[in-house]
């Protein structure tokens, strides 16, 4: 008997494992995409029924055909004019789960200028005729940067805005062909080592009310539809993996743990790097901010970029998300 147990034991593994359904999420390598390597890495998944597979795209637009055709199930998405816009046309898709948002002392989406303009610029109106870089127009942080300069009796058309990538704007403010740029971590931390930039306003230190949601958990609607008990388990799986980075996001027991899953897994290789950057915010119950996507939608209105504007409440499916809270309960955040 007792050298039968450890046979049923593997056997009732490789049969839970042979029942597992096979999910496919659209990773970035990000450290958006945390709480999916930690589920998947902790098993948080597989203990919920499904088997999640992992398939690189270059950016989230990348994964929008795929998504909407059902060939992956979910994908994390960035808040934008494209987003509402896909949501205007009708498309097969919806938000699940809040991914990344911006709090106080959780910030990385931050506007950095050169350090010798440091004296000079004390207030957010002080940047009125300054050149200011943006990774993209009518993303996140071009609504960020308009409602900052809005803070303060200023418009998005009182600065110049110039176009370029991340890792450009460092070298550019060096050379003074910019004079400062709307940037995610790690470039905060990254430039302001090298003496490029120094961070002037983190996106938590003006958008509080509401705060600041940057990206989405979106789910495949055919398939949510078709198969419940799958994008139920997600759901579940990816909030367990969600209350992971949570801790370890706050200094957490847990956090050389994630670190180091996370600088093996995404492009943020050096745990060092963890301890000089600020990390996004994700929340613990998955809560989708509605006030900033509605606020985000109207900026774009505003801007021109988004013309059929639409209720936010009908892009979302909470259906999923209700259900893992049901099954694990709230943490309390406050």
């Amino acid at each position: 008997m007792r050298t039968l147990l450890p046979a049923l034991a593997a056997l009732s593994l490789w049969l839970g494992a042979a029942q597992a359904q096979p999910v496919k999420f659209a990773e970035l390598g990000i450290l958006a995409d945390a709480p999916v390597y930690l589920a998947i890495e902790h098993g948080y998944f597989r203990e919920a029924g499904i088997e999640v597979t992992l398939e690189r795209f270059g950016s989230a637009v990348q994964a929008t055909a795929p998504l909407s055709t059902n060939q992956v199930q979910v994908a994390g998405g960035a808040v934008s004019a494209a987003l509402f816009n896909a949501f205007a046309r009708d498309w097969p898709v919806r938000i699940a789960i809040g991914r990344t948002g911006d709090r106080p002392g959780f910030s990385g989406d931050t506007l950095v200028l050169r350090p010798d303009l440091r004296d000079r610029m004390q207030r957010i109106r002080d940047l009125k005729g300054l050149r200011i870089a943006v990774n993209a127009p009518s993303a996140a942080l071009h609504y960020m940067l308009g409602r900052m300069l809005e803070s303060d009796g200023l418009s998005i058309r009182d600065v110049e805005l110039v176009f370029m990538p991340w890792p450009s704007m460092g070298p550019a403010m060096e050379t003074h062909a910019i004079d400062g740029g709307t940037v995610v971590e790690p470039f905060a931390a990254l430039f302001a080592q090298r003496g490029q930039a120094m961070p002037f306003r983190r996106a938590a230190d003006v958008l509080r009310d509401p705060p600041l949601e940057v990206s989405v958990i979106l789910f495949s609607l055919d398939w949510a539809n078709a198969k419940p008990e799958q994008a139920r388990a997600f759901a579940l799986g990816y909030l367990r993996g969600a209350r992971e980075y949570w801790q370890a996001m706050r200094g957490g027991p847990n956090r050389a743990q994630v670190v180091a899953l996370l600088a093996r897994r995404t492009t943020m290789t050096d745990p060092a790097q963890y301890d000089q950057a600020q990390w996004s915010y994700a929340d613990p119950n998955g809560d989708i901010v509605l006030a900033s996507l509605a606020d985000q939608q109207a900026f774009f209105v505003s801007q021109g970029s988004v013309r059929t504007p639409q209720p936010v409440e009908r892009m979302l499916d909470r259906r999923f998300l209700d259900a893992a809270i049901a099954q694990l309960g709230r943490v309390a955040t406050d």
